[in-house]
């Protein structure tokens, strides 16, 4: 089942060699978006609290890192695919709304998208953390959220330069640009964002974590497609893939990005998502090397049924966590407050555990995180 698209990536896709089929793997943590603050103390590091998926892991960070601000949540925005992590500090939202609980989870929405909140890179095995510059830039119409891309000159070792990176709609000419930093300048531009007349539009996106793949930045939108580019390139080029399969008679109040993901596996971008109507089905797609089509590679009846033997509403269903790094046929649901792990080989469960106890609230969603084996002992060369 193939769809075609506007704007494709030029270049075939370079694999991610983290994620490529290979029988020496590194470890991997299924690691819980929000990070609660930890130790007070100004020595203090960023530790990441690792179990063994479908355990789930998390971040914590030192409650210095807030100093000055009110803080409402400190969120992972995206994972590169050697183990670094986007850290954004939101504050607390302006305004007499009461968000009530979900005040983290709106902070953070809000956050990912706004080039001036305290925003840091963080390796989470030796806590080391590089904070960026806030940028002096043009009020924007439309952006995305930020994602992070590493690099390296050498095959297997660790990244050579970093860039964090957005698409955005400048607000004073209307033009179309990647708003980015640049480790190797160490410091904020915009190079104009070449778009091909048939490309959509962009508009606010649930907020999916940004995925970092064959050189290039990839944004979800479950309704339409998948947006990417080259943020490295002074001469960016707008990349769309449309879904691969038409949404029949869907409805935009429905929060598609808790049935529909975007993730690598196995070196390739996959997507998969679950239809939230009887019959339930589960369909997981690859993207192709030329970045140009949609390959099915799994389509499954999944037997949704409660413990009372009825069906699910569309409240009870369980929502699609992450895609194993290494293994596309194992995916990872979440429902309630549970996490499990289903074999699309063998079309069973294979593991199931429970939420951290400090974890309190069950909507923010997952990144998977790559573990090299020479992380924990990486210090970053761009300083």
């Amino acid at each position: 089942m193939l769809r075609h698209v506007a704007g494709a990536v030029a270049a075939p896709l370079r694999r991610s060699l983290c994620t490529a089929a290979s029988r020496s793997r590194p470890p991997w943590a299924l690691t819980y978006r929000m990070a609660p603050l930890g130790a007070p103390s100004p020595g203090a590091r960023p530790s990441l609290d690792h179990h063994e998926p479908p355990c789930v892991s998390q971040l914590s960070v030192p409650a210095h890192l807030a100093d000055g601000m009110d803080l409402a949540a400190v969120s992972i925005q995206a994972a590169s695919c050697d183990g670094l992590l986007l850290l954004d500090f939101a504050g607390t939202l302006r305004g007499d709304r009461d968000y009530g609980d979900s005040l983290p989870a709106v902070a953070a929405f809000a956050a990912a998208y706004e080039p001036g909140v305290r925003r840091f890179v963080c390796n989470p095995l030796s806590g080391e953390l590089f904070r960026l510059p806030l940028p002096s830039m043009d009020a924007e119409k439309t952006t995305m959220p930020f994602g992070l891309l590493t690099q390296s000159n050498g095959s297997h070792g660790p990244p050579d330069r970093f860039v964090v990176a957005q698409l955005c709609l400048r607000e004073r000419d209307g033009q179309r640009v990647v708003r980015r930093f640049l480790s190797e300048t160490g410091e904020w531009d915009e190079p104009p964002l070449s778009v091909p007349a048939e490309a959509p539009g962009w508009r606010a996106m649930p907020l999916h974590e940004v995925v970092a793949f064959g050189d290039r930045l990839w944004w979800l939108d479950p309704y339409f497609g998948v947006f990417s580019v080259d943020p490295f390139t002074d001469r960016p080029e707008h990349g769309f893939v449309v879904l691969p399969r038409p949404l029949p008679n869907f409805d935009m109040e429905v929060q598609l990005e808790l049935y529909r993901l975007l993730g690598v596996s196995e070196g390739k971008l996959r997507y998969v998502e679950l239809t939230i109507k009887e019959p339930f089905m589960l369909y997981s797609f690859s993207l192709d090397d030329e970045g140009s089509s949609w390959k099915l590679t799994h389509e499954m009846r999944m037997n949704l049924v409660l413990p009372d033997k009825s069906r699910p509403r569309l409240d009870q269903m369980p929502w699609i966590s992450a895609i194993g790094p290494f293994n596309a046929n194992i995916l990872y649901f979440q429902h309630g407050e549970f996490i499990s792990a289903l074999d699309l080989a063998e079309g069973e469960r294979i593991g199931r555990s429970a939420f951290l106890d400090n974890i309190k609230s069950l909507y923010h969603g997952f990144v998977p995180l790559i573990l090299p084996a020479w992380l924990p002992r990486f210090l970053y060369l761009w300083r």
